[in-house]
């Protein structure tokens, strides 16, 4: 017996031993990863976005096909006595090109913003592609780096109000200060909330305001670093669970999306993350999502199925020289 225990006293002597060893790595692998705001600086980022819908009605596909580019910059200013931070969001340049069905072909560069939309009943999108190409806001961070206010709202929804009945609440709603607060803090809020460990995943929501507002859960997983040229950036991984439209009761669109199960088929992306500089340096994410859907077309309803693939791709552009 007092062998056995002395043998078993070795054992769990050596097995303590072992477990130190293995976790001695992932102990030197965790992380602090946030983000920064030092005064002065200005990032800008190009942003492009591939998509491709097929909605299927009565038997009948109709695709759609976008593409945009859409080239941001974020400029930190001074802290004020109050130790509240200004950092100006705003787009430098945009561009989309849209394939719609009936072989409608639909382009806007913001570096031409007098180009007229051929097509008589979608001129007006003319409109609203030269506000987004406009927008500018300034979001009001107070001494822990949290949204405190944001300004500029108000002139944008100015803006919003004078575009066609079509689509002025969802871009008026979509530059309300709550959406442009949420915004920000949800690009924001993807880094893990405790210093970051490979294996130990973390969900986040994401939502984009588009026509319908567009609500993802994602999880997150660290895994260690990436050289990139000159720098050594942390790497994560993200893949989305699942996704849901949120119905806008009060959408003044020809056809209003009543119902919808969408579930995602396949999903793959990865973040790098400049721990020093305390910003994302690339993002790629892409999303094939399939399902079923209900659209209301005056009195009538027309169940229908729909296939979606999102491709994204964020990039920081280098200092001008």
């Amino acid at each position: 017996m007092t062998t056995h225990r002395a043998v078993a006293g070795v054992l769990a002597t050596v097995g303590v031993g072992l477990m130190m060893l293995a976790a001695a790595p992932t102990a030197r692998a965790q992380v602090k990863l946030e983000y920064k705001y030092p005064e002065g600086q200005t990032l800008t980022y190009k942003t492009t976005m591939k998509i491709n819908q097929t909605m299927t009605i009565q038997g009948m596909e109709i695709p759609t096909e976008v593409e945009q580019a859409i080239v941001t910059s974020r400029t930190v200013g001074k802290r004020a006595g109050d130790s509240t931070l200004p950092v100006q969001e705003k787009v430098e340049a945009f561009r989309t090109e849209m394939s719609l069905p009936g072989n409608m072909q639909i382009t806007y560069d913001s570096k031409q913003p007098d180009a007229k939309i051929e097509n008589e009943q979608l001129a007006f999108l003319a409109d609203v592609f030269k506000l987004a190409g406009e927008t500018t806001y300034t979001v009001v961070l107070d001494s822990q780096n949290k949204v405190k206010a944001i300004e500029g709202a108000e002139k944008l929804q100015e803006k919003a109000d004078k575009l066609n009945p079509a689509v002025r609440d969802a871009m008026r709603s979509r530059f309300s200060a709550d959406k442009l607060k949420t915004g920000f803090e949800e690009r924001h809020a993807n880094l893990p909330d405790v210093l970051a460990r490979p294996g130990e995943p973390w969900e986040r929501t994401e939502t984009i305001n588009s026509d319908q507002e567009l609500v993802f859960r994602k999880k997150y997983d660290y895994v260690g670093t990436e050289k990139k040229g000159d720098k050594t950036l942390d790497k994560i991984t993200v893949k989305t669970l699942d996704m849901k439209i949120k119905v806008d009761p009060n959408s003044q669109a020809p056809a209003k999306l009543t119902k919808s199960d969408l579930k995602v088929d396949s999903s793959e992306g990865t973040l790098l993350f400049d721990r020093e500089a305390g910003c994302i340096v690339e993002s790629r994410d892409k999303l094939h999502v399939k399902g079923t859907m209900t659209l209301a077309v005056g009195e009538m309803e027309l169940p229908g199925e729909l296939e979606l693939t999102i491709e994204t791709a964020l990039e920081l552009q280098p200092k001008a020289k």
